[in-house]
């Protein structure tokens, strides 16, 4: 015998080959593994006909069992043929041989007329199968009604044996009936399913309903109620897959209130087709519902229907009698509600989320609200009542929309209005919210404020801190090319160098308070920018008058959140403070640096800070954003405003602070233009707020400087010994004061008197007005200084008195030359520092101005505040401890000195001259004293030393005549030497040549530039004149301070005219 073995390669082999080619042990294995296979296939098979013996009996069980029912079925219709054999043969036999028909048998008819109704019963629900299938919802509900009328015909009671015995007879018809009743609820049910389907004609709706109508027996307000509330359904399914969509785009939002609207305009359509009677046609349902063939072909099948005919023109007498007319009023009404619904339900949350939240900003509402009414207004979305609409206005419809809710809505609805204003108000709120509450999140300045400290491993003391490099106000100065003049204030081009000023405000600012500011800016502007942009509306003048209140609140909240911030901070300085000065500890000067970190980020919010200002301004001002060539033609509604409101609407450099880079429609436009010229009540008490934490700011550096100041002018006062000194000091001069005598003529008497204050008074002042400089210098706001140089001559006077009671108490008296010294050091103290005298700055600003060709007269004004009377005071006292006919013979001469000092030193101190200009109309003259070295020289135009390129002279300047005839004269520098009293305190009235000569149309060119470095005292645009030129003095003071007093005189009374006011007005 041959086996076949498989092998380790797969290949199969005989046993005698296996033999031959194979080692014992491998064949061992063979013949383990074939055993192995054998047991296997044995339990397999064992397996198999175990599991399936119990199928095997039963299948045999089965089969017997369909063997018996076979043949049970088989002998039943073998014994029916018979029957019916049976029954033919007896009526052929029973058949006379006339010709005549013998009357039917009536109880044979009877049974023929119950087996066919019992017939019509058992088709019935392939009828209704077959209509259902077809969509024919209203012939299957028919046909069900039909159905129950044959039924309740059989199963009337009339005495009959036979009749009464048809559920014996006939065991079917019980169980046939069940079957056909159950499908009263599944024709009302696919019928309103079929109301959940979208896009179908109008008539497959109408169908339904009517169906829906039979076979619920349900009337025409009922079923408008259920085809609306389908409707509603289509719209929750739309608004509940959207707001599914966790990631959903402002486009698809969009996308979904459109889709939305298109539902309610069909169904709107819908109802007046279906339900709407117009004229004279019948609506759609009821040509539907009232329809139906001739009562006597609905039976088919039955003999003699005259029951059920009956009775199904009874159920059409009833069902007309329900199916009444609508009211238009009625459907008005109810189409109102369910819109007011749809609309409640269109904004409402969904899901946890408002879908309109998917809309982020107010150009995307404004992009949704173009689209939305676009819909509304399409013709498309109605294009399947257009036939409906023709038939009823007799031609075509081009608004169809309009006609619909004139018919079906009985009035002007907008939809938009219905549904969608207040929804888009409110988000419009939230996203004002919204941008502010990102700026309280972005903006931290306490934390700013905690990152300004000293460097590791140095130490700042006060000397370190007045030698640290100023970034201040005067930067401008340092390219003086680089500034064009500019066109007029409103509608003027961009400079070419327009970054300039804000590049030197930056520096001024510093890095983090620009940051601040500018993040600030770009949150009101972006804010304001959707807020115009959803603005761009037919409603716009509604919103207008919502949404600005809340703006401007909103933006009020927000800034004084910072405010309250660095009014903390400002707290916490001045509490630290107290703390150090309560331990004896000199003040930190890392404390004064925050302080005056939060005074100038205070001062770029009250001043440089435009989307603030314009925010809470009047909303006039912000058509700049939807029409510039509109809101350039009202300059005197801008000036008007801009004095009322006393806020910036345009910055330094005059430019437009708003561009936008599309002109929107004039819709805006006209809204913003009728809105109320005042600016929000919130602007001022923000503004209020603002500078009284700029001063409180400020405040603590001028206290801690002006305490730093004095203690060093008081060491230095006293290791004056001069004053002690018994002869003329350095900077005194000789006077000649000529006497009349009646006997001998005139006589001649020389005195010596001080011609200049102290070097430490002049230092004193000098480093204060470095100080200023360092800080902000011309951008600093003028009440800043004022209260500055007010705490500097609070600080003077006491020291000088204290210096004085020290002196008299050690028993060191001051000597007359050192009095003299004292007095002229107060009293030109004092005049400098008379800016910070509220009393008379304010006085001044309400002086009346008259105009005049000469240079302006003006009076001091004579009411003495409390510092001037200190003054006077102290001045009195020192002047008591000279001989009164000294005195007498002194004081003209000694104020006169301090008089010109005053001016000669005006452009030195010029940020503290600049608030109070005095000695108006004082002579100036040249310093006789050695010590001097100011020659006379004829009147140049000095023009280099400003900040700007010198121009070409005019012809006026050119031809004008000098004033300098005797000025190569040697003698002339010895002019000022000899006066007499009659000379003293001379007024000086010249014109445009003697004062400025080729420089006053330069100036007023200059003007129009230089009058941004400083405090607004002249407004730009405004006509300059020749007096008005002179006001420049005031502003550039400061600048001019390198010069001093080494100038020629001619030279110095050039810079000085800068310093003296003309008649302007």
């Amino acid at each position: 015998m041959r086996m076949r073995f498989p092998s380790g390669s797969g290949d199969d082999r005989d046993a005698e080959s296996l033999f031959r080619a194979n080692p014992i042990s491998k064949i061992r294995n063979v013949e383990t593994t074939t055993n192995k296979q054998v047991q296997d296939k044995k339990e397999e098979l064992r397996q198999l006909v175990g599991t399936r013996y119990r199928d095997l009996i039963g299948s045999a069980d089965s089969i017997l069992q369909m063997k018996s029912a076979s043949e049970s079925i088989s002998s039943n219709i073998s014994s029916i043929h018979h029957s019916i054999r049976s029954l033919s043969l007896s009526v052929s036999v029973s058949e006379p041989p006339s010709p005549k028909l013998e009357t039917p048998n009536p109880t044979r008819l009877r049974i023929y007329g119950i087996a066919c109704r019992v017939k019509y019963l058992v088709d019935t629900p392939e009828n209704i199968w077959g209509c259902l299938d077809e969509s024919m919802f209203l012939e299957a509900a028919a046909r069900y009604i039909r159905a129950k009328h044959v039924h309740s015909n059989l199963m009337l009671p009339n005495g009959d044996l036979e009749h009464n015995n048809i559920l014996s007879n006939f065991p079917l018809l019980q169980h046939q009936w069940q079957i056909v009743e159950s499908f009263k609820a599944q024709i009302s049910q696919r019928s309103r399913e079929k109301l959940s389907d979208r896009g179908l004609p109008v008539t497959a709706y109408a169908d339904a309903l009517a169906a829906i109508s039979v076979i619920d027996d349900l009337g025409p307000e009922h079923v408008l109620g259920l085809f609306l509330e389908a409707r509603k359904t289509w719209i929750l399914h739309t608004l509940t897959a959207s707001a599914g969509n966790a990631n959903a785009s402002s486009s698809f939002a969009i996308s979904t209130f459109c889709d939305v609207l298109r539902i309610i305009q069909v169904t709107m359509a819908q109802v007046g087709e279906l339900f709407l009677h117009v004229m004279n046609d019948m609506p759609l349902f009821y040509k539907v519902i009232l329809g139906s063939p001739p009562a006597s072909q609905l039976f088919g099948g039955i003999p003699s229907p005259d029951d059920e005919v009956r009775l199904w023109k009874s159920f059409r007498d009833k069902l007309e009698s329900v199916t009444v007319m609508l009211h238009k009023t009625f459907i008005s009404n109810t189409c109102w509600s369910w819109l007011r619904d749809c609309g409640t339900q269109i904004v409402s949350k969904i899901n946890g989320r408002f879908l309109i939240d998917a809309i982020p900003s107010g150009q995307d509402l404004r992009t949704a609200e173009k689209l939305i009414r676009r819909t509304i207004e399409s013709k498309d979305v109605l294009e399947g009542s257009l036939e409906w609409l023709k038939s009823v206005f007799g031609s075509e419809i081009e608004l169809p929309w309009n006609r619909i809710r004139e018919l079906v809505l009985e009035g002007d609805l907008d939809l938009w209005d219905e549904i969608f204003e207040d929804a888009f108000v409110k988000r419009m709120k939230m996203i004002i919210d919204s941008g502010f509450e990102d700026l309280n999140r972005a903006v931290n300045v306490s934390d700013v404020i905690h990152t300004i400290g000293v460097p590791a491993g140095q130490k700042v003391d006060l000397g370190t801190y007045l030698n640290r490099p100023s970034t201040g106000g005067g930067v401008w100065f340092i390219e003086p090319n680089n500034f064009k003049k500019p066109g007029p204030l409103l509608g003027n081009k961009a400079l070419p160098k327009e970054d300039n000023l804000q590049s030197c405000l930056n520096a001024y600012f510093g890095p983090e308070v620009s940051r601040i500011r500018d993040g600030v800016d770009r949150c009101c502007q972006s804010v304001l920018e959707d807020l115009l942009s959803f603005l761009e509306s037919a409603k716009a003048s509604v919103r207008l008058k919502d949404l600005v209140p809340y703006l401007q609140n909103k933006c009020y909240e927000s800034v004084s959140t910072i405010l309250k911030e660095l009014e903390t901070e400002l707290d916490i300085l001045y509490n630290a403070i107290e703390s150090e000065y309560k331990q004896g500890d000199s003040v930190r000067p890392i404390m004064v640096e925050r302080s005056l970190f939060i005074g100038r980020l205070l001062f770029a919010f009250e001043n440089y800070s435009t989307h603030i200002h314009l925010i809470l301004g009047s909303p006039r001002f912000w058509v700049k954003y939807t029409a510039p060539t509109i809101f350039e033609k009202l300059p005197s509604l801008l000036w008007q405003s801009r004095a009322a409101n006393n806020s910036p609407f345009s910055d330094s450099l005059g430019r437009k602070i708003l561009t936008s880079s599309e002109r929107q429609s004039s819709s805006a436009t006209t809204a913003l233009l009728g809105a109320k010229e005042s600016a929000s009540p919130k602007l001022d008490e923000l503004g209020k707020i603002t500078r009284e934490l700029c001063i409180r700011a400020y405040s603590l550096w001028i206290s801690w400087l002006s305490d730093e100041l004095s203690i060093i002018l008081s060491r230095e006062l006293g290791q004056d010994e001069g004053l002690s000194a018994t002869t003329p000091l350095r900077g005194w001069e000789e006077i000649v004061v000529k006497q009349e005598q009646f006997d001998e003529g005139s006589s001649e008497m020389k005195i010596s008197l001080p011609s200049m204050p102290s070097l430490y008074v002049i230092t004193f002042l000098r480093q204060a007005c470095e100080e200023i400089h360092s800080i902000g210098g011309h951008v600093l706001d003028k009440s800043i200084v004022q209260r500055f140089a007010l705490s500097l001559i609070e600080k003077f006077i006491p020291l000088y008195q204290n210096f004085l009671s020290i002196r008299e108490a050690c028993g060191a008296q001051v000597s007359e030359k050192g009095i003299l010294q004292v007095l002229l050091d107060i009293r030109f103290a004092a005049d400098v520092l008379s800016g910070g005298d509220f009393n008379v700055n304010d006085e001044s600003s309400t002086k009346p101005k008259f105009k005049s060709s000469f240079r302006r007269k003006q009076n001091q004004i004579q009411t003495k505040s409390v510092v001037r009377e200190r003054v006077d005071g102290l001045i009195y006292c020192l002047s008591q401890k000279l001989d009164p006919i000294d005195w007498l013979t002194y004081e003209p001469y000694l104020w006169e000195n301090e008089r010109q000092s005053y001016l000669r030193h005006a452009v030195l101190f010029g940020f503290f001259v600049q608030l109070n200009r005095m000695y108006r109309d004082t002579i100036q003259k040249l310093p006789t004293n050695s010590e001097s070295n100011i020659m006379r020289c004829s009147v140049v135009p000095r023009f280099k030393y400003l900040p700007i390129s010198a121009p070409a002279l005019s012809s006026r300047g050119t031809t004008g005549t000098p004033i300098t005839a005797a000025s190569n004269d040697i003698t002339s520098r010895n002019s000022w030497k000899a006066y007499t009293n009659g000379e003293l305190s001379q007024k000086l009235d010249l014109d445009d040549h003697t004062s400025f000569g080729a420089a006053t149309p330069f100036l007023k060119s200059f003007m129009q530039v230089g009058s941004r470095f400083g405090e607004s005292t002249l407004k730009l645009g405004s006509i300059l004149t020749d007096g008005q030129v002179g006001i420049f003095k005031d502003r550039s003071a400061a600048a001019m301070s390198s010069f001093g007093d080494i100038l020629p005189v001619q030279a110095a009374g050039l810079l000085s005219s800068f310093t003296t006011t003309r008649s302007d007005s």
